[in-house]
């Protein structure tokens, strides 16, 4: 298809209603082609479903430790309890231990089978709160025989200790505000049914909860910042900011999924600059780059959010369109070239140079393999260029 029948009337960027099956979609315009800002620390907003993905498996698998841990040590402990509690004591808090350690197995088993962000969120809320409501529970059982004052310091910081085993998990700051919050409830509770008067105590314990909240929240954003960091460093393309060809395949694997679920379809574009070779041997590497980090440019402004951009690899470029068929996603290519038709950069001795691209373009078909779909988009680019170069060449298959 040539790209005379450009549509000038097209809306610019395709708004299509995002649907809400596909609201985890997002391209390489997310936090991890930038550098990261407080906002990515605070909260998800901003994360694409990729670093979001990546993030809750680091967090699963250091879950998984933390409930083995538990289920090992607060059963183990024991032998303490009998040391300093009396055997009918010691026994009670055997028990209650027991307990705990069967549900903390529990949680691991489920876990393991099933790591979505929500059921991640769950097991991670419940490992925590379970032993705190556990220590509630036997400080007031405790509390009824004996003095407060003779129960054992180690005893009366665990819920302290196990605050700061939140400190594990690069949490965002509301999440780990949320979670404290939901731990400190039991406490708080426990803390008004033994109030009497003292409100220095009272005082003293909430500073030590400020202070372990604090130092768990600044190590959950450090591990955030640091995996921030790991992340754009192996996903992120650093001149374009674009995401690279390894995120690239599990977000087009993961549409191709929920396409097939749904019973959609969505279409991919491969295109490439038309003789990028000649301007590196003519003006320099370092001004095709500049071309590189304008084409990359004109794509995120003339694409979707949600649409995925990739650097393919040298002057190539991948784009996955959720949501569009191949006549739609045909009329976004042509827009596409004529943008990059029209554009031009500037060397340093302020000579313009300008650059045409050639483009594949086809439709994902229900089942049909990753590899299958890119061979065929690889193969219409081909023809583009046979064809003459810049221009739009688009089919289901090659006739």
């Amino acid at each position: 298809m040539s790209n005379s029948s450009y549509a000038d009337n097209d809306d610019r960027r395709q708004q299509v209603n995002k649907p809400q099956s596909q609201q985890w979609l997002n391209s390489g315009q997310s936090f991890c082609a930038r550098h990261s800002t407080i906002e990515d620390v605070v909260s998800t907003h901003n994360h694409s479903n990729d670093f979001i993905q990546t993030r809750n498996q680091y967090i699963v698998e250091r879950l998984k430790l933390v409930c083995l841990f538990f289920a090992i040590s607060v059963p183990a402990s024991s032998f303490l309890d009998f040391l300093v509690f009396d055997s009918t004591q010691a026994k009670l808090l055997l028990v209650n231990r027991l307990l705990v350690s069967g549900v903390l197995i529990g949680l691991y088993q489920l876990i393991r089978r099933s790591h979505t962000v929500n059921m991640t969120r769950l097991v991670l809320t419940l490992s925590f709160l379970l032993p705190v409501l556990s220590y509630t529970a036997t400080e007031l059982l405790l509390t009824q025989t004996m003095a407060y004052r003779d129960i054992p310091l180690s005893f009366t910081l665990t819920p302290y200790l196990i605050i700061a085993m939140l400190g594990l998990f690069p949490l965002t700051v509301s999440g780990g505000v949320a979670l404290l919050s939901v731990i400190s409830l039991p406490l708080a509770m426990l803390e008004y049914i033994q109030y009497s008067g003292n409100y220095t105590a009272v005082i003293d314990k909430l500073w030590l909860f400020v202070l372990f909240g604090g130092i768990c929240l600044w190590l959950q954003s450090g591990q955030m910042v640091m995996l921030m960091k790991l992340y754009r460093e192996s996903t992120v393309d650093s001149l374009t900011g674009l995401i690279n060809r390894r995120v690239l395949m599990r977000q087009v694997t993961g549409i191709a999924k929920n396409s097939n679920a749904a019973q959609g379809s969505f279409s991919v574009m491969m295109f490439d600059l038309d003789y990028f070779k000649r301007v590196n041997d003519t003006y320099g590497h370092m001004v095709g780059d500049k071309v590189l980090v304008k084409v990359s440019s004109l794509l995120k402004q003339e694409l979707r959010n949600y649409d995925v951009i990739a650097r393919f690899g040298g002057e190539e470029f991948l784009v996955v369109m959720p949501h569009l068929e191949l006549a739609q996603a045909t009329q976004v290519a042509l827009r596409v070239a004529e943008a990059i038709r029209k554009s031009s950069v500037m060397t340093d001795e302020q000579q313009e140079i300008s650059f045409t691209t050639s483009i594949g373009v086809t439709q994902y078909i229900a089942d049909e393999s990753i590899v299958q779909l890119f061979k065929r988009v690889d193969d219409l680019l081909y023809q583009a260029k046979v064809q003459g170069r810049d221009r739009v060449e688009n089919s289901f298959s090659l006739r």
